[in-house]
């Protein structure tokens, strides 16, 4: 084969792997747009996608000696990489397996909806950003601090004076080159644009102490695409996923192609990159050395985690581990990253559509201060549906999964312990639906599920080791997010459902209804009003 010959080859299949791992995070990645303003805006609410044939392909079988959980808790750390050698083998068996598992997700039935809207803080006079967990900040589009309002807009920040409500005007506008600003923070007199800077996931730290002239102090980057960010206290933590192209083609291919003069991978390319101007202004590179990786990870992808305080000269704390994440959840102590895993349980019996196992994995990371410090991990049947499908409770950790079949489905909910074991569960719930929206609360959580009528499940956690069904309510169309209003109301917001002249189930425009809980052993949907018809869909934004 000619040499240009060749290299057509090998730029399709790599097209191909990049456009099937792009369909992946399709399914999986929880939506990013945010703000309450725009919570009635049409949108896209669901996206089912059809089953079919599996093709034959190698194996992925689970054994118990090359159990990733069994090798972690053995070692008791995440293990490093070392040097390239290593890195190169990790990356050839993760490419080789990635094929069975793109088109095992391109398969299954799944799909995502996340959101929240904006909560009114009844402590003060504005309101904030709706977050999962209480002093655990999460970015927004839109931002105030009672007296200004920021808001992106047009690939750039505006700055409103709002401290005369009558009286509404632009204060400044913070401009942008080759920076695309997605989200953004308000910490006192910092603001933080996150946003992409080509190939980086970027955190813009302004001076906003003049509003009238915003002052650039600080950025921090890191290789890969925006998975999510929180802010506790004035410690910001970024994480992205960054896709490793390998195209070592060099390497025991028994003659089958002429690769004498191919050009060799250099070592310099595939280590992670960063750049945090508080060291220099200068593109800077981790080691193999300090490069962890989770053993049996699905996809050929760093996991890159910045943090950094905002009042600090110190360092950002750079970590860079194989193995990449869906999801993300974060609590004052802890933030646990989601991987869905598709897994062949015999080799025998390839492209069957019922021999493998959809399962997800956690990882636990400690957070103190800028320290993110990897401790346990566990996995659970199933998969999860956005970041409210898990929550931590004391020292407990609750997930909710739906777990697919080739003809059926059924819905779960576990309970890990600290060490990310499973201690209690509560399985095979609403059979042939799935999970639409979660909210845990406490020592309850509210489940709902669909396929014709809307269930809304009220789940007793009280006792971790023994979840149990305390009441169910059906009633037609379903929620995609769940708020709760206090101890014994919730909101849902999504949409109403009428079944059509032929029979079938379809969406008949946006729905709010208020629950009531007060007797978890007999929900009641209050009241509810719809909006439009089947024309509007229903969007929740965070």
């Amino acid at each position: 084969m000619r040499k240009e010959d060749y290299k057509e080859a090998i730029n399709q299949i790599y097209a191909s792997n990049k456009l099937k791992n792009e369909t992946v995070q399709k399914i999986t990645k929880r939506k990013n747009n945010k703000g309450w303003i725009y919570a009635l805006s049409t949108g896209l609410i669901a996206i089912v996608v059809a089953i079919s044939i599996v093709i034959p392909m190698r194996n992925n079988k689970i054994t118990e000696e090359n159990d990733p959980l069994k090798i972690i808790a053995d070692s008791g750390s995440l293990p490093k990489v070392e040097n390239f050698n290593n890195f190169k083998k990790i990356i050839k068996n993760k490419q080789q397996k990635y094929y069975i598992n793109s088109d095992i997700a391109e398969d299954i039935t799944s799909a995502k909806s996340a959101g929240t809207i904006e909560e009114a803080n009844t402590t003060s006079d504005y309101s904030k950003t709706n977050a999962q967990v209480e002093g655990v900040d999460e970015a927004d589009i839109v931002k105030t601090d009672g007296q200004f309002i920021y808001y992106i807009v047009d690939n750039k920040i505006v700055i409103v004076n709002a401290k005369d409500a009558e009286n509404l005007k632009i204060e400044s506008e913070i401009k942008f080159n080759n920076f695309y600003p997605n989200e953004l923070y308000i910490n006192g007199n910092n603001l933080v644009a996150i946003g992409n800077d080509y190939s980086y996931t970027t955190a813009k730290q302004y001076d906003i102490s003049n509003k009238a002239k915003a002052k650039l102090i600080r950025e921090v980057k890191i290789e890969g695409s925006y998975l999510s960010s929180r802010m506790i206290e004035d410690n910001v933590y970024l994480i992205s996923n960054k896709y490793i192209y390998f195209y070592d083609y060099t390497y025991d291919r028994k003659g089958l192609f002429d690769l004498d003069d191919y050009e060799k991978p250099d070592e310099e390319d595939y280590k992670p990159k960063f750049v945090d101007t508080y060291l220099s202004d200068e593109e800077k590179c981790l080691e193999f050395t300090d490069v962890c990786y989770i053993p049996d990870f699905e996809e050929a992808n760093y996991l890159n985690i910045a943090s950094f305080n905002l009042n600090s000269n110190e360092n950002a704390n750079i970590q860079s581990i194989l193995g990449g994440g869906n999801e993300l959840y974060a609590s004052e102590n802890n933030i646990y990253i989601a991987l869905i895993k598709y897994e062949y349980k015999d080799s025998k019996y390839y492209g069957y559509y019922d021999n493998f196992d959809v399962n997800t994995y956690i990882y636990k990371f400690e957070i103190d201060g800028t320290n993110v410090t990897y401790k346990a991990a566990g996995k659970v049947p199933g998969e999860i549906l956005n970041q409210f499908s898990m929550d931590e409770d004391n020292e407990y950790f609750r997930i909710a999964t739906t777990d697919y079949t080739r003809n059926n489905s059924d819905n779960n909910i576990y309970v890990l312990d600290k060490n990310m074991e499973v201690v209690g569960k509560l399985e095979n719930l609403a059979k042939g639906e799935r999970i639409y929206s979660v909210r845990f609360m406490q020592n309850r959580a509210y489940m709902v599920t669909f396929v014709e009528t809307d269930p809304l499940f009220v789940i007793d956690l009280k006792d971790p080791y023994n979840p149990q069904v305390l009441g169910e309510l059906k009633i037609p169309g379903y929620s995609t997010y769940l708020h709760p209003y206090d101890e014994t109301h919730i909101i849902g917001f999504g949409e109403e459902t009428k079944v059509n002249e032929y029979g079938g189930v379809v969406t008949d425009g946006i729905k709010m209804a208020l629950f009531d809980v007060t007797d978890p052993s007999n929900p009641k949907e209050m009241f509810k009003t719809n909006i439009g018809d089947r024309r509007n869909i229903f969007r929740t934004f965070r």
